[in-house]
């Protein structure tokens, strides 16, 4: 297997002068004036008994490329089908706005990535160190590619990120079982617990709010099951006064909602209780899709009750009754094997089906000991009951007066059904439709 490796990074910080070190011959074009490069080179180099195919890219700037688009476009196709990036950073004047193009282009790839801070033959500044560390793509690598310092270390690099990727790859050739998007007000720790999860630092974390901005996705593996997660912008808890690019980011997470399976509501301990955690509750209810309610930062506090959490949330909002809630402190790792484990075990009653026989055998033994009132005098009928789609759970009955059922009466068949059917935990929809016949469901949905 011969893995691809594209050098990336803004014009004139040594992809080029880094290209032919590796392949060990000149054969990239180094000259001290941006955008000299245009066309992707392509080298096949071995490292010891790796073959690799290096990948020179030519810098990515308008200021300086003419033919900006379509090399762009070229780029990201390449990009694509690549095994590492290893993405370049001038030592000597550090990180500008082109970089940070760069960086949030390559962060929307799940391939491997290298930061390599080159031209530091002397010392650099300590503002430009921290900047690379605040991007949250690993321990950054400093080399002088002129002076070919560290290029040793650089290969070695390049070896241990082939090896993690070879041995994930299995998992990116196949279709994920199940979709997780991670959801949360701003600084709940949602990055902190997709970078935990995954076992390195895939998403910026920080105390600053709305760090992460487009969806940052990975994949892993629990107990020989794929799951793909999402993790999203963090949504502000000021909706009206969103700029543009945040209105952009609030859709583009409700959009991941709908296409996800499992939600991942992340609340930050010292503030569960706040009333805008709630609507993003209803948010998740009413697209009906599986959500997992995670208590994080238990590590800021010395003490607390999980029972009273639990029963204040489910108090304030009965529809999410029983729902499953877990504590844990991503930060420290605290608390993640037992959530994983809980939504394997959740994800068959999700998923499960109840045959229509017995539904309806339920529901006349219900409705013959527990009737609902008289509607001006006259019986409403529960006629028939069908499950009209699992994951998620959905149903319909059918009745002679639909829209005079109480709401009380609605909840006391959701909480009976949940309770025979062992739905407990799960958001199930029951929908009440008015049909002459009970036989009716070609018109379901």
């Amino acid at each position: 297997m011969t893995n691809e490796v594209i050098i990336l990074g803004k014009p004139n910080v040594g992809k080029s002068s880094i290209f032919n070190v590796l392949v060990g011959k000149k054969l990239a074009i180094v000259v001290n004036e941006p955008g000299i490069t245009r066309d992707l080179r392509r080298k096949e180099i071995q490292i010891l008994d790796s073959k690799i195919i290096l990948i020179d890219s030519a810098g990515i700037s308008e200021k300086y490329n003419l033919f900006n688009k379509e090399i762009l476009d070229f780029t990201i196709s390449t990009i694509k089908k690549c095994d590492l990036i290893l993405f370049v950073v001038d030592g000597k004047y550090g990180l500008n706005f082109e970089d940070q193009k760069i960086i949030s282009l390559i962060r929307k790839f799940d391939i491997n990535k290298l930061v390599i801070i080159n031209k530091c033959e002397s010392k650099i500044n300590d503002y430009i160190e921290n900047d690379v560390n605040k991007l949250g793509m690993g321990q950054p690598l400093y080399i002088s590619a002129e002076h070919k310092l560290g290029i040793l270390e650089l290969k070695q690099c390049i070896l241990d990120k082939i090896k993690k990727n070879n041995e994930i790859s299995e998992i990116k050739n196949f279709r994920s079982d199940h979709v997780i998007t991670i959801i949360g007000r701003s600084n709940s720790g949602k990055s902190t617990l997709i970078n935990s999860l995954k076992g390195e630092k895939i998403s910026i974390t920080g105390e600053t709010p709305n760090l992460t901005r487009d969806p940052v996705e990975t994949q892993i593996l629990w107990k020989n099951l794929k799951f793909k997660i999402f993790d999203t912008a963090g949504i502000s808890k000021n909706t009206k006064k969103l700029d543009n690019i945040e209105r952009l980011t609030v859709f583009e997470t409700k959009r991941k909602i709908r296409l996800s399976e499992i939600i991942i509501l992340t609340l930050d301990i010292n503030d569960y209780f706040e009333k805008f955690n709630f609507k993003l509750m209803r948010l998740v209810v009413k697209e009906s899709r599986c959500m997992i309610i995670v208590i994080n930062k238990i590590d800021t506090i010395h003490s607390f009750s999980e029972e009273y959490i639990k029963n204040q949330i489910y108090k304030f909002y009965p529809q999410i009754n029983n729902l499953p809630i877990y504590f844990i402190s991503a930060k420290n790792k605290v608390g993640l094997k037992k959530l994983m484990n809980g939504i394997i075990n959740f994800l068959p009653t999700w998923g499960q089906r109840v045959n229509t026989n017995k539904l309806n055998n339920w529901l006349k033994k219900l409705i013959i000991n527990n009737p609902h009132p008289l509607y001006n005098g006259k019986e409403i009928k529960m006629k028939y009951i069908t499950q009209v789609s699992s994951s998620p759970p959905k149903f319909v009955l059918f009745s002679n007066f639909p829209k005079e059922i109480k709401e009380s009466y609605k909840r006391f068949l959701i909480n009976n059904l949940k309770k025979t059917f062992n739905f407990e935990g799960v958001i199930v929809t029951l929908n009440f439709k008015k049909s002459d016949n009970p036989y009716e469901i070609n018109k379901i949905n």
